[in-house]
């Protein structure tokens, strides 16, 4: 073969090649991918967050984002599971209830020295709180919520009261509910005590804590303790609650509210988006207080955060874009759909938060946002990893006391024995 042609023969394949790298390097500009999981925010917000990554990813050449949505139910077994199976997502939304679980098998990245501090100072103190654990900052704080009472104008109206008797206390609100009821023969209060119990909470706020200052035992079976839950679950054995606020999840607290069958009922600003869409007439009869407090005066803050899984490959990246989905603009976008909160403070000066026109969730919105630079985790045992298991041992306590024959103290006794051996285990661990 003459050597020209060996030469062409030869250069053939070599150019295919060259071809073929060329074309991957255009078309393969973007080789790094993101894989980001959220909780239950599909189909409601999937047009927000396919404008979010498009916007992220085109201001960020060679970067892809795969965005996978979980149920909020199945969210920790899922992660768990993709966890063990070693193909975690590598940005992930998580309630701050769940982080302690993944930050105390190593799950979670640090994210000390990551951070500028431009962007670690921007976010509201008390929410990037929740995502510290020790001197470990595990997570950003990303869309928030407080607590705000709502309650039914024309229900108080025909039982002869007006929106000044509506109360601004626990206790307040045990007294009411009973004059309420005997005047009207209506419920008065809608308050989860039974699954999914608020009265972590109300213990909290009134200034009675669950567990020790060592962390080592449960002590909300004192006599405090002891006689702050009696007060409710006598509330619910007398009739002055309805069953559901027993047996019913906190998910569906806003059902009674939108039947008319209860006028009032504590709970997320948020929760004003469905009246409104659900029960119109309702929705037009409906004013807003703020949260209702213990003894304290503290009212709760819910925050949902956004943490970097520790077996990332691509670190910089991936805190990268949980910075740019937790910015101001970004939050503040997201809030005006969904009527939650930002955690940057900025986003917050915003006239969607300051500006009340007198609608209903309007107030709502204005009231709640008020309560934000306040409002702090009051069930502080959502720090301990096995906090599943002592929320369904204390649900458990106060399910059997209001619906069995046991007593108020006996049931609380028996929840704090759960709790001690739940928190011995947790120190052996450790």
């Amino acid at each position: 073969m003459p050597s020209s042609w060996l030469r062409r023969f030869c250069l053939v394949p070599l150019l295919l090649v060259l071809i073929l790298i060329s074309g991957c390097s255009k078309s393969g500009e973007r080789t790094t991918q993101i894989e980001f999981w959220t909780l239950q925010l599909t189909p409601e917000f999937t047009d927000y967050f396919l404008k979010v990554i498009a916007a992220y990813e085109e201001s960020h050449s060679g970067v892809t984002v795969k965005w996978v949505d979980v149920p909020y139910d199945a969210a920790v077994q899922k992660l768990l599971a993709a966890v063990a199976a070693g193909n975690p997502p590598d940005v992930v939304n998580l309630s701050s209830n769940f982080l302690s679980k993944f930050y105390s098998f190593g799950a979670l990245m640090k994210l000390n020295g990551r951070l500028p501090d431009s962007a670690r100072t921007s976010y509201l103190p008390n929410a990037m709180k929740n995502g510290v654990y020790s001197t470990d900052t595990v997570a950003l704080p990303w869309y928030l919520n407080t607590y705000v009472l709502i309650y039914n104008n024309q229900m108080l109206r025909e039982a002869g009261f007006s929106g000044r008797d509506v109360p601004q206390t626990f206790d307040g609100m045990v007294l009411f509910a009973r004059r309420f009821k005997d005047m009207s023969g209506k419920f008065a209060f809608f308050l989860n005590i039974g699954k999914d119990s608020f009265l972590p909470m109300v213990l909290e706020s009134e200034g009675i804590h669950l567990i020790s200052a060592d962390g080592s035992r449960a002590i909300f079976n004192s006599p405090e303790g002891v006689a702050a839950v009696e007060k409710w679950v006598r509330l619910f054995r007398d009739g002055y609650l309805p069953r559901e606020t027993v047996s019913g999840r906190a998910s569906s607290l806003i059902e009674p509210y939108m039947s008319g069958q209860v006028a009032s009922v504590f709970t997320g600003p948020v929760f004003l988006g469905r009246v409104r869409a659900n029960a119109p007439a309702i929705y037009d009869v409906t004013g807003t207080v703020p949260a209702l407090v213990g003894k304290t005066g503290e009212s709760e803050l819910a925050v949902m955060s956004i943490s970097i899984m520790a077996t990332t490959k691509h670190p910089r990246e991936a805190v990268d874009f949980a910075l740019y989905v937790t910015n101001a603009e970004n939050q503040l976008a997201f809030s005006k759909i969904v009527t939650t909160y930002p955690s940057v403070t900025s986003a917050l000066d915003d006239p969607f938060f300051t500006k009340d026109d007198g609608t209903p969730e309007t107030h709502a919105r204005v009231t709640g946002a008020k309560e934000l630079p306040t409002a702090k985790r009051l069930r502080t045992y959502f720090a301990i990893p096995d906090y599943d298991m002592l929320t369904e041992a204390f649900d458990e306590a106060i399910q059997t006391a209001c619906l069995d024959n046991m007593s108020t103290k006996d049931a609380l006794d028996r929840a704090a024995g759960r709790w001690n051996a739940i928190l011995r285990s947790q120190r052996q661990r450790q």
